[in-house]
This record gives C-alpha cells, structure tokens and sequence, in this order.
C-alpha cells in the first residue's frame, strides 16, 4: 500500500459492502443462518426490531474488523518503510551535490596565480580507503557501485612558528637535516618561493623560521612546486616547461640544471616515492618519470562529476595527494588512483587567524592565501602555511560532524 492509498479504498479493495457465499439475507432483511444468535451477544435489540439490530450489528462487526485490519496493516507497513538512521558521511542524494560552476582548465594559465602574484609585487590525519568507491550492501551484482561523498574535516592549530613573512611560498615541505659526526637531526623545510626576481630555494629551520640556506634563481622564472627525489630539489616554473635542479646536499643548494617536462605550465609538485605528481592550474594530475620528467600517467580531479580545478601546492599524505586550491582556504584529500576528492580540509580559523596576526604586525598582502602543506610521515606531523605569511602552524585534521558537504563543496570548487 503507498502511504497516499485511502483507508476507505482499502476497505473497498478487501471486499467491504460483498455478500459472502450462501449468507443472502433473507427477504424480510434477517442476515442469513446463523447470524441472529451471534448477535445477540453484542447488541441488545429494540422490541419489534430485531432483524434490522441484527443485520445492523452484523455490518457494525465487519466495519470494526476491516478497519482493525487496516490500522494493523498501517502499523506494519510503517514499520517497515521507516528510513534508518544514516551515518552522516553515507551517501547524500545527487540533488545536492553542487551547484557550483568551476571554470575549464584550458586557458585558466592566463588568468591564473602568477598574473595576479605579479600585478600585486608591481594532526595526526586520518586516512580514507584506498578506493572512494563503495558498493552499497544488498546492492544487486549488477547495479553501478555508489562513490562515498567526501568527508568534511576541519583543523586546530596545535603549535606555531615563525616564518618568513616575504617569502611567496609556492613549495613546502619537510625534512630532517643530520650532523654527521653526532648523528643529531633537526627539522627543516625546504621551500619553493615564488615572483619574478624574488623566486628562490631555501631551507628553513623549523623551530626558529631562519633560512638555513638559500639560492635564488634568475630573475626570468617565476618559481612554483617543488618536491625532493633522492639528493635533487626539483622546481617547476610558472608557464613554462622548464625546471629547476638543485644539489639538496650542497651547502648553498647550487643548481645543478634547467630540465624540461612536456606540461607547458607549473603549480604543485610532490612525489609518491614512484612518481613525481604535478599540477598544471586545472583539474589533472599529472605522474611523472623523475629521470626525463615526462608524463607516464595523468588522472583528472573530481568531487562527483565536478571538476576541481586550481589544484596548487601538493604534498602525498599517507596514500592521498592534499591539494591546495588556489585562493580559498580549502585542501582537497584526493585518491590519486582515480582522482576522486575523498575529503575537503577546510582551514578557514587557521586563515582567519593569520589574518589577525599579518594585520596586527602590518604586513597584510593581497595575495596572502593559504599555500603550503608539509607532512612527516615519520611522526605523524603537519604543517601549514601560505603566501607572504608570517606564521607556519601545526594543525591536527579531525572530522567536522556538523559541516554541510554542500556548503563545503560552494566554498571551495571554484
């Protein structure tokens, strides 16, 4: 029964107003054999009225039972028909996923981070399954399997450091850095800046923010990514093919040479111990050979059947690549086996919090986004920071169980 089925179709639908098999009342309106005597125990009979109280009982006991069957019949289809209570992070209908509209990726190099960079200088984290893709149990063999939603988390800021507030950071990542004669080891980041004239690499000691060492590039690239393989620094170049090879061992990490890849822009750059991962300002990411830097594999990144575009700086994290999305304060946690967002990191309070700060010391810039990720897989550590900030935070990542998946999605599919 559909919850929009009259009660009184029912009771028609169930025989109400038949004449059952050998009952047919008599002439004179007396229900047929047997009838009388059962009634007599349910309705006492006016004098001279007995067969009309009769057959009148008779219906009154028929109307009671079918609509007793009814209401039980109700009961139990509501039982059954009652939705469960769902986790939160199950699958949500397609209608919500996202109204946004994200711009295409070809031609978004022309407007994109280093026309407006250049204009304005004129926890321990969780990990999702390997797979966003589920099969809903009891889902028939043949039915197309469900993708999970993304999962909204959220940061608190564990401890934080001092950074170098004129540093454009473009690539960010961290290191140990050991004496040889004591075997004692310290924390550092190497880091990618970025501007013409301004673009450098650099390595910073974590506790105290003072580079260590650095060594700028000439004032034709505009630095973008930067990731380690083995002994070498590698750094892609804003709208150009061309990368940057450093000596990470080198006491001034002297450039060792120009290399090409076959992208014809640079933004973010990490590696998976297999491949180097690059992003080129649209939605794909793009697996590179770290011997001849060319492309071996590329995947596009989607939340749904949206693309996410303005993938920047990147860091591999425990199975993911985390992507930063250029101007917003969202770090998507992406399946690089198939492209799909597992997760949307929204740092607004850490962004919001640096604000507070750059202000308060007078060093705001309009392009001081979020853009910067380091992690230490060896601690479980991780850090943030952002263009022209003056702090690098240690965040913990942690579900936020009250964040809407649909306002995250208009917050940071841009």
């Amino acid at each position: 029964m559909s919850p929009q089925t009259p009660v009184a179709m029912v009771v028609k639908k169930r025989g109400a107003g038949k004449t059952s098999p050998g009952k047919t009342p008599s002439p004179g309106g007396a229900s047929g054999s047997g009838s009388a005597g059962n009634l007599q125990n349910l309705v006492q009979q006016p004098a001279g009225g007995a067969g009309r109280g009769a057959l009148l009982a008779s219906r009154t006991v028929k109307l009671l039972f079918l609509a007793a069957l009814v209401t039980v019949t109700v009961l139990l289809l509501s039982r059954t028909t009652r939705p469960s209570q769902s986790n939160p992070f199950e699958r949500r209908p397609t209608s919500t996923a996202t109204s946004a509209t994200s711009p295409s990726a070809e031609g978004s190099a022309s407007s994109g981070e280093g026309a407006e960079a250049d204009a304005g200088a004129a926890a321990t984290p969780s990990t999702s399954s390997s797979s966003a893709a589920s099969v809903d149990a009891g889902a028939s063999p043949t039915q197309k399997p469900r993708e999970r939603p993304p999962v909204v988390y959220s940061l608190s800021v564990v401890e934080e450091y001092d950074h170098d507030p004129g540093a454009f950071t473009q690539g960010f990542l961290h290191d140990r850095a050991c004496d040889e004669a004591t075997g004692a080891c310290e924390d550092i980041f190497y880091e990618s800046t970025g501007l013409y004239g301004e673009t450098s690499v650099r390595q910073v000691d974590l506790k105290t923010g003072r580079v260590l060492r650095r060594r700028n590039a000439a004032a034709r690239h505009f630095g973008e990514g930067l990731a380690k393989w083995g002994d070498e620094l590698i750094q892609l170049t804003w709208q150009r093919p061309t990368t940057l090879v450093y000596n990470a061992s080198g006491a001034s990490l002297p450039l060792i040479r120009e290399a090409k890849t076959d992208l014809k822009d640079g933004w973010g750059l990490t590696n998976d111990n297999a491949s180097l991962i690059a992003t080129d300002s649209g939605h794909t990411l793009y697996f590179l050979d770290p011997k001849n830097l060319t492309t071996t594999r590329k995947v596009d990144v989607l939340d749904g059947s949206q693309r996410v575009n303005y993938l920047n700086e990147l860091e591999y994290v425990e199975g993911e690549v985390w992507a930063n999305i250029w101007q917003t304060e969202c770090i998507a946690r992406i399946d690089p086996s198939t492209g799909k967002i597992t997760g949307w990191i929204l740092a607004y309070n850490v962004w919001h919090k640096e604000m507070v700060k750059s202000n308060a010391l007078g060093l705001l810039h309009e392009m001081d986004v979020l853009n910067g990720i380091a992690y230490d897989g060896a601690t479980k550590r991780l850090w943030i920071t952002g263009k022209k900030w003056s702090t690098v935070y240690e965040v913990e990542v942690r579900v936020n169980e009250n964040a809407d998946l649909f306002n995250a999605r208009q917050r940071c599919i841009v």
